[in-house]
């Protein structure tokens, strides 16, 4: 007869008694479905309820309180569109479709209605990294405005290393009195013409004004990047464009 050989582990699997043999395999059983739940919960899953939504986040939502009342004494709209259309957000690795959203550019955040009314997604407080609305997705940026370090949403252009994004912006003018010259003017919200920033990878995005912006977007290539602007003729007040521009400096990575 063959003799056959355990290594220590093994041997002290068979000479286990019977009660500590099942402890055993309800260890190792117990730790197998703990991996299973680590490696699904990794994945990037798709919730399509708005119920399951709100209970998933429901800490971080918040109901708006008097806004009708608040924006009525204003002219204009905060909104990018006032209307609400069906979109998808991404929030901590879960998908949420078929929610009726609508950008408030002036608040920064998205609002999205439910049986209860509208809430909001405020991004200082829910992390919401993605929105696809109406054909455009909407990325959570980190910007710099002046020396200042803000964040909003933008619309992605380029999504390549270096992005290219839009950033949409609402004011809200105060009203001003009446003078010998003038008459009353309410408040209002003043819609500016969307801006063009570029966001190099793990770097605060920053406002693209044209050629003059290239030495402090890109100092160490800007003279490059002049002449490939020059010799392709880019017009660098054109998204398309500047697109152009930043594929060109990647190559260059």
């Amino acid at each position: 007869m063959i003799p056959f050989f355990f290594t220590p582990v093994e041997s002290l699997y068979f000479n286990l008694k019977p009660q500590a043999l099942m402890k055993t395999k309800t260890i190792a059983i117990g730790t197998g479905l703990l991996l299973v739940a680590i490696m699904v919960s990794g994945q990037t899953n798709i919730i399509s309820s708005a119920s399951d939504m709100i209970n998933f986040i429901n800490t971080d939502l918040d109901y708006i309180k008097n806004k009708d009342e608040r924006y009525s004494k204003i002219e204009g709209t905060p909104y990018l569109d006032e209307a609400f259309h069906t979109g998808t957000i991404s929030y901590k690795k879960k998908k949420y479709t078929g929610l009726e959203l609508r950008f408030n550019p002036y608040e920064d955040y998205f609002e999205f209605k439910t049986e209860q009314g509208i809430k909001f997604l405020d991004p200082r407080v829910t992390r919401v990294d993605t929105v696809w609305l109406e054909g455009e997705t909407f990325l959570y940026v980190h910007y710099m405005l002046g020396k200042s370090r803000k964040q909003t949403f933008m619309k992605a252009i380029h999504t390549g290393p270096t992005r290219v994004l839009l950033h949409n912006q609402v004011l809200l003018v105060q009203a001003e009195e009446a003078t010998g010259y003038e008459a009353f003017k309410p408040a209002r919200f003043e819609k500016l013409a969307e801006s063009i920033y570029i966001q190099e990878e793990g770097k605060p995005a920053l406002e693209f004004r044209g050629k003059k912006s290239l030495e402090e977007i890109f100092p160490e290539h800007h003279s490059q990047l002049a002449k490939f602007a020059k010799s392709e003729k880019l017009k660098l007040k054109k998204t398309e464009d500047v697109v152009r521009l930043c594929e060109y400096f990647d190559g260059l990575q």
